[in-house]
């Protein structure tokens, strides 16, 4: 096993530093490379790993493997040259953020409830932390109060490494069993936890925590959030969604529900009275058929999937087969297929295969969708 030495333990802002290539070594999308000594952290306890750069060659991922730290590369580099080291800073920023907000969330709600954090992801979109109880929606607001309090008060983010009698003296969070020594983070009096990851000095450069939601999980509940730059950003841009709404709807920002609402009641008004219209013109266009009529199709891009069917219904007392065809894109339609007076099974199968469609039903009525324009079904239907 080949050493590195850590450096991100001895300086977490180190962005660049100069290291040894101890070995290289072919992998399967690759080059696993060691050195004597990295600012890379690899990935571990829901932390994605740092990305960077080993003079002009690309490190995708670092990975702690069997004790060492392999650093995943596109291409070669020669054992026993000297490299240039640059981590992505805004990336490692970020990650540091993100980790200790989320030991600040986990913190506080395991002083409020005595609930463990027994999961933690960092993903593209958000952080997510799962805990093994049951909080409700109504009280993320007052943990997002308190944790933003936390960062106000630019708390200092300590790093022990206590002795196992130190340890036993010490009350403080952990998803595991840990053998050896114990890297123990804690952040003032808000929280005390073993963890293996990289953190900010001090709450003040978190800036911001937004806890976007909840939703229940295998028992408790998994907790979705932003912190610094994230929360920033997602913050811009509700607000200039909230200030487009304003512009829209021609409301003040407080009033945007109230608008949504009123919107939201006139457009119901409006498809009750389109309803209306739809059946008082199917009922029209029922009584209009003549008594004996073999087949009638209606081609009816304006009407809804229910009220397309009750005119079909309606118009089935006078003719023996009626289609009704609803498009819904080109070269898409959705059909019915009722009659009163012959079963309608075989002649649905036959639209299918012609058309390749799919759907079926009962001898009286059969619908689906099928893969043509309405007018080539229409005219197929009616030859």
């Amino acid at each position: 096993m080949t050493e590195t030495k850590r450096l991100y333990y001895e300086d977490v802002y180190k962005k660049e530093f100069t290291a040894k290539v101890l070995e290289c070594r072919e992998a399967k999308k690759g080059f696993h490379i060691i050195l004597n000594e990295s600012a890379f952290y690899p990935e571990g306890g829901g932390q994605p790993s740092d990305i960077g750069y080993l003079g002009d060659v690309k490190v995708k991922e670092v990975h702690e493997k069997d004790g060492e730290l392999l650093h995943y590369t596109d291409k070669p580099l020669e054992a026993g040259t000297e490299v240039q080291g640059r981590i992505n800073w805004a990336r490692r920023f970020d990650l540091m953020q993100q980790h200790s907000g989320e030991h600040m969330v986990s913190g506080l709600i395991h002083e409020a409830y005595g609930y463990d954090n027994v999961g933690f992801h960092m993903g593209s979109d958000a952080v997510t932390l799962d805990l093994d109880g049951v909080i409700v929606p109504e009280e993320l607001p007052e943990f997002e109060r308190q944790v933003n309090e936390v960062i106000e008060k630019n708390v200092e983010i300590e790093i022990l490494y206590p002795s196992r009698e130190e340890l036993e003296n010490i009350d403080y969070r952990s998803k595991k069993e840990i053998a050896g020594q114990v890297r123990i983070v804690r952040i003032g009096s808000y929280d005390t936890c073993a963890c293996c990851g990289t953190h900010v000095e001090r709450t003040g450069e978190i800036r911001l925590i937004k806890l976007l939601g909840l939703q229940n999980y295998k028992g408790g509940v998994r907790i979705s959030m932003l912190a610094g730059r994230d929360a920033i950003e997602d913050y811009e841009k509700k607000h200039a969604m909230i200030q487009e709404a304003t512009h829209l709807l021609s409301v003040k920002p407080d009033q945007v529900d109230s608008g949504i609402r009123k919107l939201l009641d006139a457009n119901a008004a409006l498809k009750s009275k389109l309803i209306a219209f739809q059946r008082q013109i199917g009922e029209e266009k029922a009584a209009a058929i003549p008594e004996g009529t073999k087949k009638i199709c209606f081609l009816e891009p304006n009407f809804q999937s229910d009220e397309l069917r009750e005119m079909c219904n309606k118009a089935a007392v006078k003719a023996e087969l009626v289609l009704g065809l609803l498009p819904i894109r080109e070269g898409l339609c959705q059909y019915v297929l009722i009659s009163n007076q012959a079963d309608v099974r075989e002649l649905g199968k036959a639209l299918n295969e012609e058309f390749n469609g799919k759907g079926g039903g009962q001898p009286s009525m059969v619908q689906g969708t099928l893969m043509a324009d309405g007018e080539e079904i229409k005219a197929y239907f009616l030859e």
